[in-house]
């Protein structure tokens, strides 16, 4: 529960009405204890993504004309930062950031009247009564939650949140207590493939999805598992909730109006269209002005159908295509994990039309059989035309994907800065070749003693250790963990020489990754070496001892290790079978056939010899254990945006993030059950399951 701190810090006279206020945490029961004091106090609310860097935080801030950032830690307590500051918003504003699915992203301002309308209409359409528990496994800062948010206010009854990624909490709450339950589809697709083999005991009556469709896949999987169907919700940011559909309704519709909602469709002249015709929605609430929603729906007797955003819709001819049912047929494809349908121009009338595709079996799979299966689901005009086999499918939080949009430059200073950072590469580079860094590992020395002892000018030394100290690199206070960096810094000193240059990058956009020169002439012994020694250091070998206890791995147990270094994990179980993958492992030693009870992926999981989730699923005995130790994209505290360049020019681009390879292991027949955070920068280990009995 939360700490009473956490509502003393933000109740007034704390936080005075008015004040534009920045709320941060994580997804539980003392951020719902933070928000629930500052819409009390008549606080503007800017609502943060715990996770987004403190450069993204500093920027939102900025754009409401706030002053403040709250911060829930994890035992409840609020870190206030900044200064008070009074904004231009209305006390009792709620600033929602969309996420940039439905166009650029935005400051959403919503009343807190506005938001407990939205939660009565969820509460009277739901049934909802204080005896009921609801679990809300989508970050409550996002709108669609933040509706079921007010209806828990509203109604008094029980609220467990859980974060997006804690499908086991989930499920251990459905099978105790729950009985209500938002979902997006994502979050449900999961939560159904967990449960492929367990009975649907539990005392849920109502799972509902919002933030995307629902098709009779979908549906049909989780009544399978759960034994109730999925209910639908539509709206949006600036709405929220606006039609409910019951579980069981005809594929992707969202059903009808909630109280209050009123709805017409026109053409792109303003007249009314009759049911059965594609035309823009366009809605009021409580008898208010009539808003456009930018969305192309049909009516009918099941209520709404959605066609897709406006601005994402294809137009064929004077066919309306929409993205969202292709995506559906294209994802009950066994082989798709995940998939974006999108127009190939900003002018969606006669374009091509692309679909990003994330293959089971990897980047390097071919698209024939999906293609195939396209073309006999869909009519001619749906096919896309051109096909991408990706990494992933960016999203927004709650899973919505994210549409390719235009970019363009940023502002002079971002572009000065980005120039010149690679001087401070250079200069600790630099220190590298003359000696200067392993010198100083030992202990710190001026100047003077650092050129006496290595033999080289002083002048010069002294003015680039006086450079590294204003820079940061060097500072009078010596750290001791410095020397566990020095393999990390060695590696990207080498890569910078030979690899991860502007030539190599342009090369691959002339010409693609089929030609890399990786791949035709391989990376040396040198870097070889320094590759083994950085990647699989002490901290590798501390891993290897947690990963084993998380797989549960008994001795005795047959395991085999798939990796690009020299074994750690056989090392560490005392016997298994090791292979290697990938230009900078040690000699080569082939995967061999399956019946393991662990196997283990050990950074080897984005390269193409060991990213086909298909194939890792029949190397596991009935009930055997897929361990992945590895690093990805998007995890606070883990990799730079930048490890996309090592990727594109030396490594693989499989599986880039933690939700991209959930789905996929998913969509091969295995079940995530846990995820864990470790080291810096952060590891993540994944721990799935094969379906069946251990062996």
């Amino acid at each position: 529960m939360a700490d009473p701190a956490t509502a003393a810090a933000l109740r007034a006279p704390a936080v005075a009405p008015g004040e534009t206020i920045a709320l941060a945490g994580r997804n539980d029961e003392a951020w719902f204890t933070a928000y629930r004091e500052l819409i009390e106090a008549d606080a503007v609310v800017l609502l943060l993504d715990h996770d987004a860097p403190g450069s993204e935080h500093a920027r939102r801030l900025e754009e409401a004309g706030g002053g403040r950032l709250a911060i829930v830690g994890d035992g409840g307590q609020v870190e206030l930062r900044g200064e008070p500051v009074t904004g231009a918003y209305p006390p009792g504003t709620v600033l929602l950031p969309s996420s940039g699915s439905t166009g650029a992203p935005k400051l959403v301002a919503r009343s807190v009247a506005s938001l407990r309308a939205e939660g009565r209409r969820h509460a009277r359409w739901s049934g909802l009564s204080p005896e009921d528990h609801v679990v809300l496994p989508l970050p409550m800062w996002h709108a669609y939650a933040l509706g079921w948010v007010h209806a828990v206010l509203l109604t008094g009854c029980a609220l467990t949140p859980v974060p997006p990624t804690g499908l086991t909490r989930c499920a251990e709450l459905i099978a105790r207590d729950a009985t209500v339950l938002p979902l997006v589809p994502v979050v449900a697709r999961l939560l159904a493939a967990r449960r492929r083999a367990a009975g649907p005991e539990n005392r849920l009556r109502l799972a509902m999805v919002g933030a995307g469709p629902v098709d009779d896949e979908l549906d049909h999987a989780f009544r399978a598992a759960f034994g109730i169907g999925l209910a639908r919700n539509y709206g949006s940011t600036e709405t929220g909730a606006l039609f409910s559909a019951e579980a069981g309704a005809p594929s992707r519709w969202v059903g009808h109006p909630l109280d209050g909602v009123e709805l017409r469709v026109l053409d792109e002249d303003g007249t009314e269209v009759p049911a059965g015709t594609a035309g823009e929605l366009h809605v009021r609430l409580d008898g208010g002005p009539w808003r456009a929603m930018g969305d192309l729906v049909v009516t009918g007797e099941s209520g709404v159908l959605p066609l897709g955003r406006r601005t994402r819709a294809v137009r064929r001819g004077d066919r309306w295509i929409a993205p969202e049912e292709i995506e559906a047929v294209l994802r009950a494809h066994p082989d798709v994990a995940d998939v974006r349908v999108y127009a190939g121009s900003a002018r969606p009338e006669g374009t091509t039309l692309h679909a990003d595709v994330v293959h089971v079996r990897g980047p390097g799979a071919g698209h024939a059989g999906i293609r195939e299966h396209a073309k006999a689901a869909l009519a001619p005009h749906k096919v896309p035309d051109r096909w991408h086999l990706v990494g992933d499918v960016p999203r927004s939080p709650v899973g919505k994907p994210l549409p390719p949009r235009p970019l363009g430059l940023s502002g002079p200073d971002v572009l000065t800065a980005a120039a010149t950072a690679y001087k401070q590469g250079e200069l600790l580079f630099t220190l590298l070749d003359l000696g200067i860094v392993d010198r100083l590992a030992e202990g710190a020395a001026t100047p003077a003693e650092v050129a006496g002892a290595l033999g080289i000018d002083h002048d010069v030394c002294a003015e680039l250790m006086r450079t590294a100290e204003e820079a940061g690199i060097l500072g009078p206070a010596p750290d001791p963990a410095a020397v566990e960096a020095l393999p990390v810094l060695r590696l990207e000193q080498e890569l910078s020489r030979a690899w991860v240059t502007r030539e190599e990058l342009s090369a691959l956009g002339r010409g693609g990754l089929g030609g890399r020169r990786f791949d035709r002439a391989g990376p040396g012994d040198e870097l070889r070496e320094i590759y083994l020694e950085a990647m699989h250091d002490a901290g590798a070998r501390r891993r290897a001892g947690l990963g084993l206890k998380l797989a549960g791995h008994r001795t005795g147990g047959s395991l085999l290790e798939i990796t690009c270094g020299p074994g750690r994990y056989v090392d560490s179980a005392g016997a298994g079978t090791v292979a290697t993958v990938g230009a900078l492992a040690p000699a080569g030693r082939p995967i061999p056939d399956g019946g393991f009870d662990l196997v283990v992926l050990a950074n080897a999981i984005h390269l193409p010899g060991a990213s086909d989730l298909r194939r890792l699923a029949t190397l596991l005995a009935p009930g055997g254990t897929v361990l992945i130790d590895d690093v990805f994209l998007g995890v606070p505290g883990g990799l730079p945006a930048e490890t996309r360049l090592d990727w594109l020019t030396h490594g693989g681009l499989a599986w880039p993030t933690e939700s991209s390879l959930a789905l996929g292991l998913t969509t091969a027949g295995l079940t995530v059950e846990r995820t864990v955070h470790t080291g810096r920068p952060q590891c993540t280990l994944m721990v799935a399951r094969a379906p069946g009995r251990p062996s």
